[in-house]
């Protein structure tokens, strides 16, 4: 059935429906239509479902870069505190030689 006449039928269904007038046929007739119209639909939403699961997929990955790199950036941080401190540690330990030499 064309689009056209396809969508004209179910309007005389939906009114007969509503108008409580609907034969079993006719229930059956609109049952069909519905059905087509699902299978139509689920078809047409195959690609932006398809790319939605492909944009999960990509944003999982990149939270877990993302955690991976602060997890990276973390260890670099305490890697620049413990060399602050060790720094410390020698320019204090350079200065009571020194001023043990005096």
């Amino acid at each position: 059935m064309k689009r056209t006449n396809r969508q004209q039928r179910l309007e005389q269904l939906r009114l007969r429906e509503t108008e409580g007038t609907l034969t079993e046929q006719e229930q059956a007739e609109l049952s069909a239509i519905f059905a087509e119209l699902d299978a139509e639909e689920t078809e047409a939403l195959k690609p932006a479902k398809e790319k939605s699961r492909k944009l999960e997929k990509e944003k999982a990955e990149l939270e877990e870069t993302a955690s991976q790199l602060q997890e990276i950036v973390a260890e670099h941080k305490q890697l620049v505190t413990d060399a602050r401190a060790y720094l410390t540690q020698l320019q204090t330990q350079t200065r009571r030689w020194r001023f043990e030499e005096c």
